[in-house]
């Protein structure tokens, strides 16, 4: 089966079909971790629901057909304007991820099977929102307390496999 390539997908839902998938499955997202020098993560402040004025880490669904590293490389390059070395992404786990508040829908919660994903920043590689999604990007630390608690077992896994 040949892949699509991120260049070649544009697939826009519409919102009753999209309300109908999510009532009936599980979305298939991929998740990007983007870690500094510092070992300090990428978050950015989401204007949408799930999660909507909280600090999150980048995420997209997965189109069908699209094999999972090209939608990592297209989430990146739409939202944060970076374009991904292959060689330096690291599988990490993949997470249920259910949001029974703030979900897309008010009337159904949100459930999504996140594939996750960790990356390296070099010096050179510099990140900024390139979407109407996201308000802000911010560096945190990653002890700290005010993280989303999805966030906090991402980071204990990474620590677990040394990623960080």
């Amino acid at each position: 089966m040949k892949f699509l390539t991120n260049n070649t997908i544009n697939m826009y839902i519409e919102e009753s079909l999209y309300k109908k998938i999510m009532e009936t499955s599980v979305i298939v997202t991929v998740d990007i971790i983007f870690i500094n020098k510092n070992k300090e993560i990428l978050l950015w402040l989401r204007n949408n629901a799930p999660l909507k004025n909280t600090y999150y880490i980048p995420w997209g669904r997965i189109y069908k057909y699209e094999n999972i590293i090209d939608a990592a490389k297209r989430e990146s390059k739409k939202e944060l304007w970076i374009s991904l070395k292959i060689e330096k992404i690291k599988f990490l786990w993949v997470y249920d991820d259910i949001y029974k508040e703030d979900a897309f829908f008010e009337w159904m919660w949100s459930h999504f099977a996140s594939r996750t994903y960790i990356y390296n920043l070099d010096d050179n590689e510099k990140v900024e929102i390139n979407d109407n999604q996201h308000a802000k990007i911010k560096f945190f630390n990653i002890n700290d307390i005010s993280l989303h608690p999805f966030i906090r077992d991402r980071i204990i896994d990474m620590k677990r496999v040394n990623y960080i």
